[in-house]
């Protein structure tokens, strides 16, 4: 609601009459009699959370602080009105600032309908109270309008504060999301793969970035949980893009297509790319070399190759498709795996990161078995989430964990 002051040309030195003013003073009078009994002390967090919703500006807050400082608990309950009497050269002492700086703090906390005056005849502020505390007379500040709005500004900081804690679960899942973006372009430009589908994983959660900055900016609620809500849909196309994309599929002399071939890493040079594309193809499905695993913390040393890793896992090898796998195989069947067991695209990428294609796979593997053997006391993604966070510490040992599931019995 807006009000437009006449001018007035007389000079009584008293204070203006406005529109505004009368409105408050209505809205006093009337609603005066029902305003039940507020806290004072509930006031100062009421009006931190409520001042982004309402208008009110730091400096203005920290003036309406101290007025609230010049009442009494019992100002704000029953029949009586919270009126401070501080000059402005008390208030401009306590903030630091000029007198004309506490004059527009007050014109401002007047404008938002938080205060209104209350004049003597003099112009001095003033008052008077009994041996038991209640006020006889005043003058000056009339803090009544934050009791009559109690309740309407406990609400704006509910919503605020609710707003607030959305929003910071909002930054947090459009950054997880951001970074797992980054990755994914970034090891797809060292594998040399282009096309726009890679691009159009940038533009998807930058669109929900700025769809979530707007509805911030206007503080819509429904907007921003809208724009949160296409996260997981990123999240899911970042994984079929990188199961589709960096899978490469080639052929042999006789035309018929090989097994794919994850290959991720940070700095892979071209030489290394290309020789691995090389050997990991062949008719029998890919080489029988050694699994290249992070360094074991135990200084385990374990010597495999596919074949013994399809014996030793029953789980992984109802998804392996050939007589003769080789680690290419096991790649795919991880990479299968790892969907059917609900483990994040983000966790995925982050494993093949540090652990390489083999590690990643192997970690994928472990997990299948024990959650077969119902050895995983949470869910498959949170176990598999685990093993990454210690490789993240260098306490993952891969290897020690292998040469147990070679020395037990498999599951029947």
């Amino acid at each position: 609601m807006s009000y437009t002051q006449t001018a007035f040309t007389g000079r009584t030195g008293a204070r203006p009459i406005s529109a505004l003013t009368r409105h408050i003073e209505r809205e006093l009078a009337a609603r005066m009699e029902t305003a039940g009994d507020v806290d004072r002390n509930d006031l100062y967090r009421i009006l931190d959370g409520a001042k982004t919703a309402i208008g009110l500006s730091a400096s203005a807050l920290e003036t309406l602080k101290h007025l609230i400082g010049y009442t009494r608990p019992d100002d704000y309950k029953g029949d009586a009105r919270p009126i401070a009497w501080p000059s402005n050269y008390t208030l401009a002492e306590l903030a630091g600032v000029t007198e004309s700086a506490i004059k527009a703090r007050l014109r401002q906390l007047r404008a938002l309908a938080l205060v209104t005056m209350r004049d003597a005849a003099h112009g001095r502020r003033r008052g008077q109270r009994s041996d038991t505390g209640e006020i006889i007379s005043a003058y000056g500040i009339d803090l009544s309008p934050l009791r009559v709005r109690f309740q309407e500004l406990k609400a704006a900081a509910e919503a605020h504060s609710a707003f607030s804690r959305m929003d910071k679960l909002g930054r947090q899942e459009i950054a997880r999301v951001r970074r797992m973006v980054a990755q994914a372009l970034a090891q797809a430009a060292d594998m040399r793969l282009t096309g726009s589908h890679w691009i159009a994983l940038q533009d998807a959660i930058e669109k929900i970035a700025q769809q979530a900055a707007a509805a911030r900016t206007s503080r819509d609620a429904t907007a921003y949980e809208a724009a949160i809500a296409g996260l997981p849909a990123v999240e899911a196309e970042i994984g079929r893009t990188i199961d589709e994309f960096m899978f490469v599929v080639e052929t042999d002399g006789s035309g018929s297509k090989s097994s794919p071939f994850i290959h991720i890493q940070t700095n892979p040079s071209l030489k290394s790319v290309q020789a691995l594309r090389d050997c990991s193809f062949d008719r029998e499905g890919g080489h029988d070399g050694e699994a290249e695993l992070p360094a074991s913390p135990s200084k385990s040393d374990f010597k495999t190759s596919p074949r013994e890793l399809v014996e030793m896992f029953p789980t992984t090898a109802m998804y392996v498709d050939r007589d003769r796998p080789g680690w290419t195989d096991l790649h795919r069947a991880a990479a299968r795996l790892r969907n059917d067991l609900g483990i994040r695209t983000g966790t995925w990428v982050d494993a093949l990161d540090h652990l390489g294609a083999d590690g990643a796979s192997i970690a994928v593997m472990i997990t299948a078995e024990r959650d077969a053997r119902d050895e995983i006391r949470l869910t498959p993604g949170a176990y598999f989430a685990g093993m990454v966070t210690r490789a993240h510490r260098g306490e993952l040992d891969l290897s020690k964990s292998l040469w147990g599931f070679r020395t037990s019995p498999a599951l029947q």
